[in-house]
């Protein structure tokens, strides 16, 4: 099963090739960032900080899935073929992370829109009947959540299209829906898999935020952890520096099993 089969590969590829730990330490202290304003007084940093590591993000991912590749097919991987991999990809990756986030956005805002107007006609029955206005409403929501979910799904391999495939910014999002198209259930069942553990990496980074806004873990958690920002940063940084290195070569792993049975040409059809 392909599924299964890239997680093994993922491992085994993470275990053999601790370059990918580092890469993903470098993801995990920068995916931080975020958090420097309240550890810092300075504005300008405060919002530089997370800025910059956007625009650094591309370089990392582009170094990170050449890398991860080369642990998986067994070649040789070094700091060297990582920064080469990183320089060679980081503007059709920067550009395909902007257009991602755009399709992302504006479907999540279109969509939006069109549950707002859906949402007027309701008026009338919230007076006529309260839970069934309710009901319709939150409907709406999942169906909003789920389209936008969808979308994401179709397109998130555009990265892995652009590096290992050496395509261009708009034919690797082609390649992206062509590939899920053609194996929408597999697919499916990664990005769940996929999805999950993330979330579970990111535990440490959720009770951070929760820490620093007025919503404790305590007010969230039936129990107070008590524990400290200085504690649960380090943590984090190490969970996502693992997770990242883990999921990605895993992502590299599962789209290298997905073209090995579709071919290129799947792209103009």
């Amino acid at each position: 099963m392909v599924l299964v089969s890239a997680f093994k590969d993922g491992f085994a590829a993470l275990r053999t090739n601790p370059i990918l730990l580092v890469a993903g330490l470098l993801v995990g202290a920068g995916s931080q960032l975020q958090y420097v304003e309240h550890l810092n007084e300075s504005p300008l940093l405060s919002v530089g900080a997370p800025l910059a590591w956007l625009i650094v993000f591309p370089f990392v991912l582009g170094g990170f899935i050449e890398t991860a590749r080369a642990a998986i097919e067994g070649t040789n991987t070094s700091a060297t073929q990582f920064v080469t991999a990183a320089r060679t990809h980081y503007f059709r990756l920067l550009l395909g992370t902007v257009l991602f986030v755009l399709i992302v956005l504006g479907t999540a805002i279109g969509l939006g829109l069109i549950g707002f107007v859906l949402g007027i006609g309701l008026i009338p029955l919230a007076a006529i009947h309260e839970m069934a206005a309710f009901a319709a409403g939150v409907g709406s929501l999942l169906v909003w959540l789920l389209s936008v979910l969808v979308v994401i799904m179709f397109v998130q391999f555009y990265d892995a299209a652009i590096v290992i495939e050496d395509q261009s910014v708009t034919d690797s999002f082609r390649r992206s829906i062509a590939l899920v198209r053609s194996n929408l259930k597999s697919v499916t069942g990664f990005s769940l898999v996929w999805v999950i553990l993330l979330n579970a990496f990111s535990i440490p980074e959720y009770l951070l935020q929760l820490t620093l806004t007025e919503t404790g873990p305590a007010d969230v958690l039936p129990i107070d952890l008590g524990v400290p920002i200085a504690v649960l940063l380090p943590i984090g940084i190490v969970l996502s520096a693992v997770g990242f290195a883990y999921i990605y070569t895993v992502y590299t792993a599962y789209y290298l099993r997905l073209i090995a049975d579709s071919p290129i040409s799947t792209v103009s059809e």
